[in-house]
């Protein structure tokens, strides 16, 4: 993002520059993530959608993904072969499957990523109270930011 800023002329504000290297370096550490699992980075991008959307249809993760119902099969037959989903037929309509993260996969995601949610809890945990807070409101700010600014991203990217 320096050239931009060369470019514009414009100097971001500190905080700015540190939310653009930390953007840079969560990319960076889910592609460690995906490789420490062995899996390219569609497929732990799957994953994590399913981690957070709980059991659903091949077709219902395509449309999450924003894939083909072909290329979801093809993904999840991948994660199944490596033990990080499982297919589970409904109980109401026995023609339904539903994809699910198994439990070891939970936690190899997890023993990869807690040091890191544990260093920044302990990290937030030593500030005064007041610090947390404000802490707590910036994030969730920037998070709703960033969830407004992808809903732009894709209602643009339809058009």
């Amino acid at each position: 993002m320096q050239n931009q800023e060369k470019a514009t002329g414009e100097l971001a504000h500190p905080t700015s520059r540190t939310l653009q290297g930390l953007f840079g370096l969560a990319n960076e550490t889910e592609r460690e993530v995906a490789r420490a699992l062995a899996l390219n980075l569609t497929d732990y991008r799957a994953l994590t959608v399913l981690a957070d959307s709980g059991p659903v249809t091949v077709g219902a993760l395509a449309s999450d993904l924003g894939a083909t119902a072909a290329t979801t099969t093809a993904l999840v037959s991948r994660l199944e072969s490596h033990g990080f989903v499982e297919r589970l037929r409904s109980t109401e309509d026995r023609r339904q499957v539903h994809v699910n993260v198994t439990s070891s996969a939970s936690l190899k995601v997890k023993d990869l990523l807690q040091p890191l949610l544990s260093a920044a809890t302990a990290h937030v945990d030593a500030l005064p109270a007041e610090h947390q807070a404000v802490v707590g409101d910036f994030l969730e700010a920037v998070l709703g930011l960033m969830q407004e600014h992808l809903q732009s991203l894709s209602a643009e990217g339809v058009r």
